[in-house]
């Protein structure tokens, strides 16, 4: 016996179906909340500086541009030269581009309008010879123009110190989470997330001069210790025993 194909009982059970469906599908599609712990751990290493950081600009003002442009290339070559005869005490030696300028707005009275045009470049060196500081200092102050913008300690092996920073920021990161979660009668899991970021706090300065050297002895520095340090995020999953 051949069973007969009734339309609306086939709609009515469709019906019934796709009812069911939608009724239930929220309840077993409900993402719960998950349960985490956020922290930021931080490290600092103290280290003794074993080179500088220096910054050198010439800067040349004149009645002409010609006058200017003469005495400050012929004052850079001086100033390279020098820095170059410190040999292995010096690297990194690099010049920046020459800026030639003009000023238009001085008063007609003023200083400035009897020597208006302007030729100026900066190059940088590290010092690898501290000793070699007070030498530098002197020798530059009898140079035409030179300038000495910054001079900053460092460390030549910053960034393997800095790798080390941040293994002892991410344990302290642990630790904290660690430490918030038994408060909270729980224990955390595997990471989910780990952000690496850097604490900075600008250049770390010997001391800056912006104006001529006025000459005589230059005392030598004394280096102390510079902080190298790293900061860490990190993300703990939770759960309960």
């Amino acid at each position: 016996m051949t069973a007969s194909f009734h339309p609306l009982r086939f709609f009515s059970c469709l019906a019934r179906v796709l009812f069911f469906v939608l009724v239930l599908t929220p309840v077993f599609a409900t993402d719960f909340p998950q349960r985490k712990v956020t922290t930021v751990g931080t490290a600092t290493i103290k280290v003794v500086p074993d080179e500088m950081h220096w910054t050198i600009q010439i800067s040349i003002d004149d009645s002409t541009l010609a006058k200017a442009k003469t005495r400050h290339d012929g004052s850079l070559d001086d100033a390279l030269k020098f820095i170059k005869s410190f040999g292995g005490a010096m690297k990194d030696l690099q010049t920046g581009g020459i800026s030639i300028q003009k000023n238009t707005y001085a008063s007609s009275d003023s200083p400035a309008a009897k020597n208006p045009f302007n030729c100026s470049t900066q190059f940088t060196f590290t010092l690898t010879d501290l000793d070699k500081y007070g030498p530098i200092c002197d020798g530059l102050a009898k140079l035409d123009g030179v300038q000495v913008q910054s001079v900053d300690y460092a460390y030549s092996k910053e960034e393997s110190v800095q790798r080390d920073a941040l293994k002892k920021a991410l344990l302290n990161a642990h630790d904290k989470a660690s430490d918030l979660a038994v408060t909270a009668s729980c224990y955390i899991d595997k990471p989910l997330e780990i952000l690496e970021g850097t604490a900075s706090d600008g250049p770390r300065p010997l001391m800056r001069m912006t104006a001529n050297f006025s000459g005589g002895g230059t005392p030598a520095p004394v280096a102390g210790q510079i902080e190298i340090s790293a900061t860490v995020t990190a993300t703990y999953d939770l759960y309960y025993r």
